[in-house]
């Protein structure tokens, strides 16, 4: 069996309960995004499609620049982060969002990362891509006219794991002002519980996926499983120094990324006093649909943050 499907079978078989889980999520938002599929119109602002960053098949990105970007000094960008389990989903999928706030005069950019089922890729690899992608955003949006000065990182469901690890873990190319997370898990150790049924396999493509080293099952104990989970866990970085002002979306009545997972993230920064919004939809799973109310709150919150962290 070949590296890029022990990958696949890890997360297929490794992750329990969140198997079907998977396939539901890149077959709701694929659903999602025909029925919804927002429309581009030419007066909202500059479009660059498929723009690549880097040499693997997903390392591209779409970057929409608003109608005045060359005469801001200060220009702010909002980076959306697609979901799809780490597996799968696409840029496209948060385009509705980048027309909506490049309307309101930021810089709006979606990204392909690579996805666990190809090749040596890793969670870390991930996130070093999205640094790669910042860091070509700012140079190519320059190369158009437009000065991008500072930023915000945005994602939703693995997308959110992935921004929320970028925030809290590594160094940032821009000024992260804030963050804007709907269900992202912030602990592995929620989502991944010990499973004593393991296979060898899985066990060792755990590892992989959450390092980038290839261990033998025989050599991996339930200490180093455990410092995997924690490794990739965005709670765990959480401290005075990391905690950027953050917006967090979650569904009450979400089976995949569960309650814990907020409750997690509002224990922490109530523990360091760090500005912070939580908007739980009480009647919405994973999709966050059913409580438009609450929907709007976000999007009112958002606008409101990027007046305050921006400065315009």
């Amino acid at each position: 069996m070949t590296k890029t499907m022990k990958n696949k079978s890890y997360l297929k078989k490794g992750c329990g309960c969140l198997s079907g889980g998977i396939l539901l999520i890149v077959v709701l938002g694929i659903i999602a995004y025909f029925v919804f599929k927002p429309k581009w119109h030419n007066e909202y602002g500059q479009r660059f499609l498929d723009v690549a960053y880097g040499n693997r098949q997903h390392n591209t990105y779409d970057l929409y620049l608003p109608n005045d970007a060359s005469k801001n000094d200060s220009l702010a960008l909002i980076l959306f982060i697609h979901g799809g389990s780490w597996l799968g989903g696409d840029k496209e999928w948060r385009h509705g969002e980048c027309y909506t706030w490049v309307q309101k005069g930021y810089a709006t950019a979606t990204m392909n990362y690579s996805l666990l089922y190809e090749e040596g890729v890793s969670l870390l690899t991930m996130y070093e891509e999205i640094d790669t992608c910042i860091r070509h955003i700012e140079r190519f949006a320059s190369e158009k006219g437009a000065r991008i000065r500072q930023m915000a990182i945005a994602g939703y469901s693995a997308g959110g794991h992935l921004a929320m690890m970028f925030a809290y873990n590594h160094s940032h190319p821009l000024p992260i002002r804030f963050e804007a997370i709907k269900v992202g898990p912030s602990d592995f150790r929620i989502l991944f519980p010990k499973d004593k049924n393991a296979k060898d396999e899985d066990i060792e493509n755990a590892v992989f996926c959450g390092t980038g080293k290839h261990i033998k099952a025989s050599e991996i104990t339930d200490e180093l499983l455990d410092n995997v989970r924690i490794l990739n866990s965005p709670v765990c970085y959480i401290n005075d120094s990391t905690a950027l002002p953050a917006i967090f979306a979650y569904g009450e009545k979400d089976g995949l990324v569960k309650p814990g997972h907020y409750h997690a993230l509002q224990e922490k920064y109530d523990s360091l006093g760090k500005p912070y919004e939580l908007i739980v939809f009480p009647n919405s799973g994973h999709d966050l649909m059913r409580d438009k109310d609450c929907a709007e709150r976000y999007d009112s919150i958002l606008h409101s943050y990027c007046k305050t962290y921006f400065g315009y």
